[in-house]
This record gives C-alpha cells, sequence and structure tokens, in this order.
C-alpha cells in the first residue's frame, strides 16, 4: 500500500479538531493564567494514560483467557 490514508487525516485533523480548540483557548485565552490550563491537561493527559493501561490490561486479559 503506497501513499498517505484518508484515515490520519480524518482522525487528527477532523475528529481531535475540538480538543486542538479547546487547548488552543486554554493557554491564549484571556485573563492569562497557566496555573489552571496546565491542571486540565494534566487531566487529560492522565485520563488518556489510565484509558490505554485499562485497554492494555484488557488486552493481556483476553490473550491470556482465550488464547493461551
Amino acid at each position: 500500500m503506497t501513499g498517505f490514508g484518508l484515515g490520519p487525516v480524518l482522525i487528527f485533523g477532523i475528529v481531535l479538531s475540538p480538543v486542538y480548540l479547546m487547548l488552543i483557548g486554554w493557554l491564549l485565552g484571556r485573563p492569562r493564567e497557566l496555573r489552571l490550563p496546565l491542571i486540565g491537561i494534566g487531566y487529560l493527559a492522565g485520563f488518556t494514560a489510565l484509558a490505554w493501561g485499562g485497554m492494555a490490561l484488557f488486552a493481556l486479559l483476553v490473550d491470556i483467557l482465550f488464547i493461551a
């Protein structure tokens, strides 16, 4: 398969554009306060890490129960 697929453009360009706009609004909005946007970004990163970790553990559990 050659070329650049449409999927990454849709996911990173269109689906995640509200997240990009939210982050830009947090960081460049007025009044300029950096503490609360960093707390929000920390929450987003934490929830993302928890979701990925949970999915990894679930995949491991499925692998152990049904494959092994």
